[in-house]
């Protein structure tokens, strides 16, 4: 489906953009046609999305089922004031990815998508994780089939 407003359509180079500078996204699923989505932070490597998770629990389930998946950043960039409520609007950026997710059984892509994840959220120096560290949890990556951005920018 072509989006409405051509105007606000954001080049892939700009999505990507939105994607790697947001701290927060957040993972769409369908879970026997009941929606389910759920705040992660994540990591942008390459053309896949990372995050990390316990060893069990509901979006686990649910993309076992179904690793068919959309995620989404959004930026709030300010208010557009009017003279009456209908000539307000808002300054945004927002990303939307389609793909499927997979578990990361590849060791050095485990620890690395980790490290990379670390790297993005620290707030200050981390020490790189190791074998042990990275049995201790589940990462799992969303392969980018299709992304789009759109913007409204002041």
């Amino acid at each position: 489906m072509e989006m409405r407003r051509q105007d606000r359509l954001a080049s892939r180079e700009e999505a990507l953009e939105y994607l790697r500078s947001a701290e927060v996204g957040y993972l769409s699923l369908s879970d026997s046609n009941v929606p389910y989505t759920v705040p992660l932070n994540f990591v942008l490597m390459g053309n896949s999305l990372y995050f990390h998770c316990a060893h069990v629990g509901r979006k686990l389930d649910i993309l076992r089922k179904n690793p068919q998946c959309c995620f989404v950043v959004s930026f709030l960039d300010g208010i557009k004031p009017g003279d009456n409520a209908c000539d307000y609007g808002a300054f945004f950026r927002s990303a939307i990815v389609m793909g499927t997710a997979r578990w990361v059984e590849d060791q050095e892509e485990k620890i690395s998508s980790l490290n990379a994840l670390t790297a993005k959220h620290a707030e200050r120096a981390f020490m790189p994780v190791n074998e042990q560290t990275a049995a201790s949890v589940t990462v799992v990556a969303v392969d980018i089939e299709s992304v789009s951005g759109k913007a409204r920018k002041r």
